[in-house]
């Protein structure tokens, strides 16, 4: 405790001037649609019926009584910005207490102004910020015991209670856990005798028991979590029939969403993170068990990985702070040049998204990597995620030429390390610019369409036309808010998986047009016999209501 009470007054200002930032960035995002899976954490408003959740049962515990604060309303999403918050104190303190001010207070920023930060802050869910949450409190409380500390009791205490926590959360928090012990391992190696390794043996299996018997408890006590239920949830993941393919797409959307500022500047800094191996060993462990759980060894291309990749945020940003501070440390004399470049550069692509663009299908997927592969790149991608975001479109123009001319930067540093700085000036600007053009897309939707605003207008016209008892909605967007008028039917999906499940006796559909759907589909096909009843367009979006009461089955 000993980092707080030694904090100027002045550095106490700044600290509340980024949660100040952290905040405003959020408030955009904080009344956005419910997406797909997020409204089920609505059900936790009444824990004798709930029971939606597969997972242990301190989440849904969390969403209670966070909905009895702030409502089980559009304000749900302010749960996870406040663990969001808490988390940019954590961090700071982290960082502050193995690294340094500098490097606390550029952690922080990039925790205030990454897409994926600002993504997992706004999910209604567990893996953007409670389980970081406990994460955070299992470094502090581990590396405090590591270096030596008077309040030893304290600290483990706490170290206890942020494990079994986060695996109260989630079962994949054995990851953290696995990181921090693998860590500790290592480095004791040396001095690690039979003696010692059973000891602490002993210990680790004591925690689990006591782990497994608050699980059987819960289940006993709790009434909405089953373990049965999260037995058969758990094991739908082991399946030898893999989605090799969709893996790839999601993780390839993780790294889309975390920038080239998170992903790239650590590999021009590695040297400098080699350097601080003691101390960043345990997230390079955390991101390589990571990698092992998430893709090679259970599939998960048929949950939301893309929104369990969340983890990637914290070990990156960290990592990325350390590599500015020690390269900024660097001489060279066209520092200014290189971040001018790079601004200009971020710049022009941005405006590049104002060349035409083609509104690519999702489905055949083929459609769009023909265009990618083929450098036809004037296309609008579609982000979205079973627990959001809410669908938007970025130019993959525009991505793709961040990503490029930063990769560019990076392979140029490894070849000649006297350019490092140099490069590391080119790409924080254009990383800077491409995580706002993000954010801008994420909320306001100015180059390519904002769905929100398109759908807060179409359930205005579904609420007011009484012809219109019941409508099913594409893709679930806009699914929550049709609820809340009472004529919400069902979701339709148009991902091959899910075959032909159009279910041509439901009169009336809701379609805002994010992904795509192929003009060539059986879908769209279908659609065109219907007739139009609303239309309403915003850039490459359109939102249309279609009554089908006519169309011959």
């Amino acid at each position: 405790m000993t980092e707080l009470k030694s904090l100027a007054r002045k550095e106490w200002l700044v600290i509340i001037f980024l949660a100040f930032v952290f905040i405003l960035v959020r408030i955009p995002g904080i009344h956005s649609p419910l997406h797909q899976d997020e409204y089920k954490w609505l059900n936790v408003e009444n824990l004798s019926t709930s029971g939606s959740i597969p997972h242990p049962p301190l989440g849904e515990l969390i969403y209670h009584f966070g909905g009895t604060i702030v409502g089980f309303n559009t304000n749900f999403r302010m749960i996870p910005v406040f663990f969001g918050l808490i988390n940019l104190f954590l961090l700071y303190y982290l960082v502050r207490f193995l690294f340094g001010k500098r490097e606390a207070v550029i952690a922080v920023s990039l925790w205030i102004i990454g897409y994926f930060s600002i993504l997992a802050s706004l999910m209604v869910d567990t893996d953007g910020e409670i389980m970081p949450f406990f994460f955070l409190l299992s470094l502090i409380s581990y590396f405090k015991l590591k270096k030596g500390t008077k309040f030893k009791n304290f600290w483990w205490t706490i170290l206890i209670l942020a494990m079994l926590g986060g695996m109260l959360i989630k079962l994949s928090f054995i990851l953290a856990i696995a990181a921090i012990v693998a860590d500790f391992i290592w480095s004791k190696r040396k001095t690690l005798d039979r003696k010692l390794i059973m000891k602490y043996f002993e210990y680790a299996i004591g925690v689990i028991v006591f782990f497994i018997i608050l699980l059987f408890i819960a289940g006993k006590i709790l009434p909405f979590f089953n373990l049965d239920k999260s037995f058969v949830y758990w094991k739908h993941f082991f399946t030898t029939n893999r989605g090799w393919f969709q893996t790839l797409i999601q993780c390839a959307k993780a790294i889309l969403y975390s920038s080239p500022l998170l992903v790239l500047v650590p590999i021009i800094g590695w040297s400098e993170i080699k350097n601080e191996i003691s101390k960043i060993r345990v997230f390079l462990l955390f991101l390589v068990f990571s990698f092992i759980f998430y893709v090679i060894l259970f599939d998960f291309s048929i949950g939301a990985l893309d929104r369990y990749l969340q983890l990637l945020v914290l070990p990156l940003t960290v990592m990325t702070s350390i590599v500015i501070v020690k390269i900024f440390n660097i001489y060279h004399h066209r520092t200014k040049e290189f971040i001018f470049l790079g601004i200009i550069f971020g710049l022009i692509f941005v405006i590049l998204q104002s060349v035409p663009h083609y509104t690519s299908s999702l489905y055949p997927k083929s459609a769009w990597i023909t265009r990618a592969l083929f450098l036809r790149w004037n296309f609008v991608y579609p982000f979205s995620g079973g627990s959001g975001p809410f669908p938007f479109y970025v130019s993959f123009l525009f991505i793709a030429l961040c990503w490029l001319s930063s990769i560019i930067a990076v392979v140029i540093s490894l070849f000649k390390p006297e350019y490092k700085k140099l490069a590391l000036m080119f790409v924080i600007p254009v990383g800077i610019i491409y995580n706002c053009v993000f954010i801008e897309e994420y909320f306001f939707g100015y180059w390519n369409g904002n769905g929100q605003a398109l759908l807060h207008d179409a359930v205005e016209f579904i609420k007011n036309d009484p012809n219109i008892a019941k409508v099913v909605v594409y893709n679930d967007n806009g699914g929550w808010n049709i609820q809340e008028i009472g004529k919400y039917d069902r979701r339709l999906y148009i991902d091959p998986k899910f075959g032909d499940n159009l279910n041509r006796t439901k009169p009336y559909f809701y379609i805002l047009d994010i992904p795509h759907i192929d003009e060539h589909s059986l879908y769209q096909k279908y659609f065109n016999t219907c007739k139009v009843i609303y239309n309403k367009k915003d850039k490459y979006i359109s939102s249309r209501v279609y009554d089908c009461n006519n169309v011959k089955q």
